[in-house]
């Protein structure tokens, strides 16, 4: 097992989640530099069913939609697994280990 592995092991749930968001940001970011919007702007303007523009533009926006969706659902997840984890332990615990498992990183 290599170094890479024995990190991968470490990371908990959390923090998974966590570096999954911040990479579901980077590929927003390029959209909304791209067409000039903020993604929930963009959203809701998409799911009011309007057609873009330009028809080259259908694919990206299809794209941009389901990234916009999938942090939506992420976000939820982070909420309902830091809500568990406040459940089972006090939070500067939780940041603690996260802490540990991040200088591993």
């Amino acid at each position: 097992m290599n170094q890479n592995e024995n990190v991968k092991n470490y990371l908990t749930p959390l923090q998974s989640l966590i570096s999954e968001l911040h990479t579901i940001d980077q590929e927003l970011t390029r959209f909304e530099a791209r067409y000039g919007l903020l993604s929930e702007t963009f959203f809701t303007w998409y799911q009011s069913g309007q057609e873009p523009e330009d028809p080259d533009w259908v694919q990206d926006f299809a794209l941009w939609a389901g990234t916009y969706q999938l942090k939506l659902r992420r976000q939820e997840k982070y909420r309902r697994l830091v809500q568990e984890a406040i459940a089972q332990r006090n939070i500067p615990t939780l940041m603690r280990e996260s802490l540990l498992v991040g200088s591993l990183v």
